[in-house]
């Protein structure tokens, strides 16, 4: 993807199969601490690509990329806000605002199982189908970015 970019949001936001009610307008204001141009671009493609893939049964990544955005929300949410965490890690992040009274107890504890559940698709763990990601898993991991957006 390169300069000119469009990202097309609306695959998460419209159709009979609608994941949230969010627009791409409502997104891009709830993290309008994402400065960076290129990252706000990169976070939406991300977002549409995670949607994407759990929609066509790509669950483990789908919970992989969903993950990175989250992280990778957490940490510019606590850039903006000059809070510099112990270590730099998905955990810290979300230890850190939790510390700092920065999200929810419930929207910490959404951001840890996003953590978990990524963690959880390395290789060495995925040892019996039991451990596969499911598409419902997927979903809720996607739907759960904006779910803790809407907390910012």
């Amino acid at each position: 993807y390169g300069p000119g970019f469009q990202p097309h949001y609306e695959l998460v936001v419209t159709g009979s199969t609608t994941l949230t009610d969010v627009s791409k307008n409502k997104f891009g204001r709830k993290i309008k601490f994402v400065t960076d141009k290129f990252k706000r671009e990169v976070i939406f493609r991300d977002v549409e690509h995670a949607y994407a893939q759990s929609k066509l049964g790509f669950n483990k990544s789908a919970v992989i990329l969903a993950g990175s955005v989250v992280e990778e929300l957490l940490r510019l949410y606590l850039s903006s806000k000059n809070i510099i965490p112990k270590k730099n890690s998905f955990e810290c992040y979300i230890d850190t605002c939790e510390e700092n009274g920065l999200l929810k107890s419930v929207i910490h504890k959404l951001s840890d199982s996003i953590r978990y559940f990524r963690n959880l698709v390395h290789l060495e763990k995925e040892t019996e189908e039991k451990h596969s990601i499911s598409k419902s898993a997927a979903m809720w991991a996607v739907a759960s970015i904006f779910m803790i957006v809407n907390d910012f």
